[in-house]
């Protein structure tokens, strides 16, 4: 028959994707390192790049989220940054 779907097809469902044990907790220690790295105070004990030097001071700290953001997204937190072009 044609023109038929098979449900499956008709359903949208998220794709499972198995991560290992190990994964996981190195995705969770990533993670939690960049949230202490961003919550440091300005004292600067954990500093890869000075924030005084001008126009890379703060190349690290958005290094630092990007690697947070690529860790909740191998977790399953998805933050979208831009908003969706699909329309429903």
């Amino acid at each position: 028959m044609r023109g038929t779907k098979m449900a499956s097809e008709l359903v949208n469902q998220p794709e499972q994707t198995r991560r290992s044990i190990g994964g996981t907790i190195v995705a969770v220690l990533i993670a939690l390192f960049c949230v202490v790295y961003m919550l440091n105070p300005t004292a600067g004990f954990i500093e890869f790049i000075p924030d005084n030097l001008p126009f890379v001071g703060n190349v690290d700290e958005g290094l630092i989220m990007i690697l947070l953001l690529a860790c909740l997204k191998y977790l399953g937190l998805d933050i979208p940054l831009t908003k969706s072009s699909k329309k429903n």
